[in-house]
């Protein structure tokens, strides 16, 4: 098992992407079973959640210590997840006035949150994945770069980086232009 510290940074950028596009089918799955119909879930136009990359490091680092003590690190990740998610959220909603999501419209929330922001439900739901994320799926992300190896996995970051800042690029533009002309952004997966 490797730390956050030791890794390259080759690994960190995948291990970054590894856990986005994670997030993206989770969320996109999820979602596009409540909707019953295909919703596409994220801020950007590729299959990438940040926030999920963010959390996951976030996660891990914090968890990391906490290994041997699982109770102690369900309520440090439930925690840490509630407050990544929430200041994200808060982020979107000032600067680009986005919302990703919006807890009083699922059946499984609508009675347990905060602002419409975070959910209890979905704070205990993210508690459970940082455990599979520091049992489990941390070093399976850390073995796939490895097995791709650091020549290939150096292009494979290359590529995934750039077309994220091309994403971001045009995302941006597009909700900052929309906001300055006070058109709302709307809710993902609510149009």
């Amino acid at each position: 098992m490797d730390s956050i510290l030791s890794l390259d940074p080759k690994s960190l950028v995948f291990a970054f992407f590894f856990f986005s596009f994670s997030g993206w089918v989770g969320e996109t799955i999820m979602e596009s079973l409540v909707r019953k119909r295909f919703v596409s879930k994220g801020f950007f136009k590729g299959p990438w959640v940040p926030v999920h990359g963010v959390g996951g490091f976030a996660v891990y680092a914090a968890g990391f210590p906490l290994k041997a003590r699982p109770i102690l690190l369900f309520i440090t990740s439930t925690l840490l997840c509630t407050a990544v998610e929430y200041l994200a959220a808060l982020l979107l909603e000032k600067v680009f006035n986005k919302k990703c999501w919006d807890y009083d419209t699922y059946p499984f929330t609508w009675w347990c949150h905060y602002k419409k922001r975070i959910a209890l439900t979905t704070s205990l739901f993210f508690g459970l994945v940082a455990l599979v994320l520091v049992y489990f799926y941390w070093d399976l992300a850390m073995d796939i770069a490895r097995f791709i190896g650091p020549q290939a996995l150096f292009i494979i970051d290359l590529v995934l980086v750039t077309v994220f800042l091309v994403d971001a690029f045009f995302t941006i533009r597009k909700y900052i232009k929309n906001k300055i002309a006070g058109i709302e952004n709307p809710i993902d997966g609510l149009l």
